[in-house]
């Protein structure tokens, strides 16, 4: 079992520990092994205690085990001008590995939907690395393929992609 409630400060280094060791499994073979590693727990948990201090409208929620572990989060964020057609994006989702394919992705992207549509939102995009296989998830979910970009990181390009639901409700 789990719960999704709003993330609190006191949660910052569980959502790191979710983001780092996701960063350097299912990202590994995406990014330089170099630059994966040199982002830090320390460093991350900070940044989380930074955004939850901050007075953003920014949505951040956390997926609990009954032990009140973090084992997944998702960050989400309202911009009229994200992408041609979209109001707002997905930033972040992860779920710890053990945890995956249970439910708490579709839990925590659905929370986050309905703190969207408070905020008046009728749209929503993401983008994942192109080479990621949550994207059959992602079209599973009716994602619409809308977009793709490349940049570099090192010697490396890193190629994503990007999803969008014209209608936010779909994901609810």
């Amino acid at each position: 079992m789990y719960k999704i409630r709003k993330a609190t400060i006191q949660d910052s280094r569980g959502i790191a520990v979710v983001q780092m060791d996701s960063y350097r499994t299912a990202y590994a073979a995406f990014f330089p092994k170099a630059y994966v590693e040199h982002f830090t727990y320390e460093e991350q948990e900070q940044d989380w205690i930074d955004l939850l201090k901050s007075e953003t409208d920014d949505i951040l929620l956390v997926a609990t085990s009954t032990e009140k572990q973090v084992i997944g989060y998702v960050l989400a964020r309202a911009r009229p001008d994200i992408f041609p057609g979209y109001d707002s994006e997905v930033i972040a989702l992860h779920v710890r590995k053990s945890f995956q394919r249970q439910g708490v992705g579709l839990a925590l992207l659905q929370g986050a939907v309905e703190k969207l549509e408070e905020q008046g939102c009728k749209s929503v995009m993401l983008w994942t690395l192109k080479g990621n296989p949550v994207r059959k998830w992602y079209e599973s979910l009716q994602g619409k393929f809308i977009g793709e970009k490349s940049y570099h990181v090192d010697d490396w390009t890193i190629d994503e992609v990007a999803y969008g639901w014209e209608k936010i409700s779909a994901l609810r």
